[in-house]
């Protein structure tokens, strides 16, 4: 897969799949959330997973040799404007609420991603739930919707609530490092960067199993393109589906040869790995473009493990972004 840096060339009167293969690269906006310029939105490093949704859209547009022109934000607001204006032609996770979807001019496909704050504590701390939190500091970045879900928790749950807030992210965890906070608060993907962090200095810690809040990202397109909008949702389906259907990145390419000799079968199989011939063209994509982006990406599971799971520094839990037959959220639309 290759990558390519520079501003897209936009031609003015077509659609955004025209213009992407005229241009032969996909315009992907990465939001880093970086501390100093994010205050809304304290989501951690999630980078490699959302050039890996890029891709899987760049792959089902362009083909297996498709190219990726990622281009990094420092916030989600920057992000959101980027892709308004047509410099990018996607963001592949934004979080997915009131304030970023009304009156944006944006659309949002269903959550790929569940964040929401959580706690973290140091390894040696005798607390394994967050309600033992009562009466202990907690450390967080001052004024952020961090501050808001942790005080809003405390207050449901009926706990004495100690805030100890900063207003520098080093700061805070030199603080939390020497023991001087109960406990970090932060969304969990942010929490597990910092505990990978601080392990490669001799610092165990522990994420609590509790999530306060919910926080649930999704890939944004501009509004005003529905056979876009159409593509990118899809792929997020055909993800989670190719994981619910056990078709992985190491057999995408012998299941979809099965699926073209033996026809019938299974129903969800058949459409999704281009059997029925029908789902690519209504799309406007090749009908195999399914087996294409599985193996050049894995499927969601895949994604999710190599990315923020077991595979990646992070080791974050799947949780709630398990499918659902597994006690997760995540589960596919019926492909027919």
């Amino acid at each position: 897969m290759g990558y390519m840096v520079g501003h897209a060339q936009i031609t003015q009167g077509a659609s955004t799949l025209e213009r992407v293969r005229a241009a032969g690269v996909l315009g992907c906006g990465i939001d880093q959330e970086e501390p100093e310029y994010s205050t809304a939105d304290d989501h951690g490093g999630r980078q490699a997973f959302d050039e890996d949704l890029c891709r899987a859209v760049a792959v089902a547009v362009l083909g297996e040799h498709a190219l990726v022109r990622m281009v990094n934000y420092p916030d989600d607001r920057a992000a959101m404007e980027a892709l308004k204006s047509g410099v990018v032609d996607m963001v592949p996770t934004l979080s997915d609420d009131f304030t970023h979807s009304v009156g944006t001019h944006l659309e949002f496909m269903r959550p790929v991603l569940w964040d929401g704050v959580g706690f973290l504590v140091l390894g040696s701390s005798p607390v394994m739930r967050a309600r033992q939190l009562s009466g202990k500091k907690i450390c967080f970045i001052a004024e952020t919707a961090v501050e808001e879900s942790v005080r809003s928790w405390f207050a449901r749950e009926h706990l004495d609530y100690v805030p100890f807030p900063f207003q520098e992210e080093g700061e805070m965890e030199a603080a939390f490092a020497t023991g001087n906070c109960g406990a970090l608060a932060g969304d969990r993907t942010r929490l597990a960067g910092t505990r990978a962090l601080l392990g490669q200095h001799g610092k165990p810690t522990r994420l609590l199993p509790e999530t306060i809040s919910k926080d649930p990202l999704a890939a944004a397109v501009r509004d005003d393109d529905a056979q876009w909008a159409a593509i990118v949702s899809w792929v997020m389906e055909a993800l989670v589906q190719a994981e619910e259907s056990g078709v992985a990145k190491a057999n995408a390419a012998s299941r979809g040869a099965e699926v073209g000799k033996a026809g019938g079968g299974d129903p969800v199989l058949w459409f999704l790995l281009g059997g029925s011939q029908q789902i690519g063209s209504g799309l406007g994509l090749a009908n195999d473009w399914v087996v294409k982006v599985v193996e050049a990406t894995g499927n969601y599971g895949e994604i999710y493990e190599r990315d923020l799971g077991s595979g990646s520094a992070f080791k974050l839990p799947r949780g709630e972004n398990e499918l659902r037959e597994h006690g997760g959220l995540m589960i596919a639309l019926p492909p027919k």
